[in-house]
């Protein structure tokens, strides 16, 4: 049996979704995102930027005035990054009910034609499915999903790498940004394994992606573990020199990011993503 209840967050009013042993809650007036995962009773995990530390003027690509703001929790964007990826997604958001869970989505976005929407279910007492989804109602697009789940700085976050024996064939790739300093002691690697910590206590950002045609991450803060699971599709195009996912830290936040393959949306057409939560 699932609940919903009507509440409040530091974006204004908010539902809360639960199942009895796992919650999520999500801004009605921005979006669509999820601003927090907990256990019932637990903390939340989420990163939320009380005091707005993190946003960007984008009147440039938007108009006049416009401002994106991190918010924080998890939200769905597109990749690969650039100006007008940073989209204010401050729009009111529609909530549908369904079996285990919701689906929200907001008007179509009228600078680009795009309709988002991400759908919510409880599939076990601790899991959660999450398909992400842009609808194309504007001209062909070339288009590739990212969601972007933005937790909470002081925690570790580890991913197995590929292990499997490819001969003459590499079998591994690792990306980094330009500000990555690959001595950076947060960062570890290991034969078949990535591990990133973040501190408060460090401001510098640190960005690492790579490729794995499933992918099982782990976030571990305090004593609770959030992992997320998904799939890659190693024939098809990614961004960022072949990522389906990318991880990014500095004193505030921890993101553990997953992305689509690139795919050419022709109009009336759709982008579909699909990634597994786990709470523990």
């Amino acid at each position: 049996m699932v609940d919903y209840t009507k509440t409040d967050c530091f974006l204004g009013e908010a539902l809360k979704v639960s199942n009895g042993f796992l919650e999520f809650t999500v801004p009605l007036k921005c979006g669509p995102r999820i601003i927090a995962l907990n256990k019932v009773g637990g903390a939340n995990v989420f990163f939320n930027d009380l005091e707005d530390h993190i946003s960007k003027d984008v009147s440039a690509v938007y108009g006049e005035g416009k401002k994106w703001h991190i918010f924080g929790g998890h939200r769905l964007w597109l990749s690969p990054e650039d100006e007008s990826t940073y989209y204010p997604d401050n729009d009111e958001i529609t909530v549908e009910r369904i079996p285990d869970g919701v689906i929200l989505s907001t008007a179509e976005r009228k600078e680009t034609g795009l309709v988002p929407s991400i759908k919510i279910v409880f599939t076990g007492d601790r899991t959660l499915e999450l398909t992400h989804k842009f609808v194309n109602n504007g001209e062909q697009k070339r288009l590739c999903l990212w969601a972007l789940t933005v937790l909470k700085s002081g925690g570790k976050m580890e991913l197995y790498l590929e292990d499997r024996d490819t001969g003459y064939l590499a079998n591994r790739n690792l990306v980094l940004w330009p500000y990555t300093d690959i001595k950076d002691e947060r960062l570890s690697l290991f034969n078949n394994k990535l591990v990133m910590k973040s501190s408060e206590k460090v401001s510098r950002p640190l960005k690492v992606g790579t490729y794995k045609d499933e992918i099982k991450a782990t976030y571990t803060i305090g004593n609770q573990v959030f992992a997320k699971q998904f799939y890659g599709e190693s024939a098809a195009k990614y961004p960022d020199f072949h990522c389906n996912f990318e991880s990014y830290v500095s004193d505030l936040i921890h993101e553990i990011e997953s992305l689509s393959p690139i795919k050419i949306v022709p109009c009336g057409g759709s982008i579909e993503m699909t990634e597994v939560w786990r709470l523990e």
